[in-house]
């Protein structure tokens, strides 16, 4: 079944265009660059050990959107990165996500190329570049896989419902032939809304593990509560909850120009043990129990606009050498083309 959805999904991309090759095209392009240096200091718990520091460019990515016609529109995404990394695709290993969407109508969308695997979470959703600490998993999974979805959205905008067939995040050569399947749903209900995920990951030919991935956000004009539940089992798996994770975070907006945060989550494995000869989660590995909290300020200098972030954090975890991590930096994006 599975299958048969895949090449019909890749038939309606080949041959859709043809459809619409009449249309009168509409051009628009947005081209905008996005980067961000630290400086970072690890000071370590322990006196035997010494502070580490160092001054660093965390990204710099290309972003690129917009419409070729009243149908058709693309996104595309890349970090601009020397990755040597031997393996599949590396080709592609820097590029984030390219991909491109064809409108149905007002409600349905198909999107095709390289995307990023819809699971649910809002640490998860976060771009990397508005992240200063985070959980085993996140830092883990591979999250950017090239592939298809089918997106409804309702009238009013306020909820969509996605389904993705996308290569497993475990795929490590090509025509291996393993898949994720992936149900997602954003919501808005005015002040709690929710990024929901059902997955079923193949690690291994007719191996999976599934994802029950729960995103909840409150928020007011000012203030921000969000919380993430993810459970992970494998089929074979004889309980739930024995590999999980809880993240959450409070932000609050003291004004147009100054934002106070903190964040917070937990990790655990116990659904197998350490030595156990065949693993079903390759991304938060048995034995784990990873504990992590932070919190920061972000100042916003010019006057209504975000482009321009300068930031300072300090953040902890219960790693085996464990650290106070301080960092400052300075994050803006600059808008090349908007027509």
């Amino acid at each position: 079944m599975m299958r048969r959805f895949i090449a019909v999904l890749w038939l309606v991309f080949i041959f859709t265009p043809i459809a619409v090759l009449s249309q009168d095209t509409i051009q628009r392009a947005r081209l905008k660059f996005d980067t961000r240096f630290d400086f970072t200091a690890s000071v370590p718990t322990h006196d035997s050990l010494e502070t580490l520091s160092s001054c660093d460019g965390k990204f710099l990515n290309i972003l690129l959107d917009g419409d070729i016609s009243a149908k058709f529109s693309y996104s595309y995404r890349q970090r601009m990165i020397l990755d040597g990394t031997p393996g599949y695709q590396n080709f592609f290993n820097a590029t984030d996500w390219m991909y491109l969407t064809y409108k149905i109508d007002s409600n349905f969308s198909i999107s095709g190329g390289k995307q990023i695997v819809a699971i649910g979470g809002y640490e998860y959703d976060a771009a990397p570049i508005d992240l200063y600490f985070w959980s085993n998993f996140w830092n883990n999974v591979v999250c950017y896989q090239i592939g298809g979805s089918v997106v409804y959205k309702t009238s009013d905008g306020n909820h969509s419902i996605g389904f993705q067939v996308t290569n497993s995040p475990f795929t490590t050569e090509s025509l291996q032939g393993i898949y994720c399947y992936n149900l997602i749903w954003y919501g808005n209900f005015s002040q709690f809304s929710t990024i929901y995920s059902a997955n079923r990951v193949e690690y291994q030919k007719n191996h999976f593990i599934n994802y029950i991935a729960l995103g909840n956000k409150f928020s007011t004009s000012r203030f921000a509560v969000e919380l993430d539940l993810m459970d992970r089992f494998a089929d074979s798996q004889g309980k739930l909850f024995a590999d999980y994770s809880i993240m959450g975070g409070i932000r609050y907006d003291a004004g147009s120009k100054l934002c106070i945060f903190a964040r917070a989550g937990y990790d655990e494995n116990t659904a197998q043990k350490p030595t156990s000869t065949f693993i079903y989660d390759r991304f938060v590995l048995p034995g784990t129990e990873y504990f992590f909290c932070g919190l920061g300020v972000e100042y916003f200098p010019v006057v209504n606009s975000k482009d321009v972030r300068i930031h300072a954090t300090w953040s902890t975890s219960n790693s085996p050498v464990q650290y106070h991590t301080f960092n400052v930096g300075v994050r803006w994006r600059m808008n090349v083309l908007n027509r």
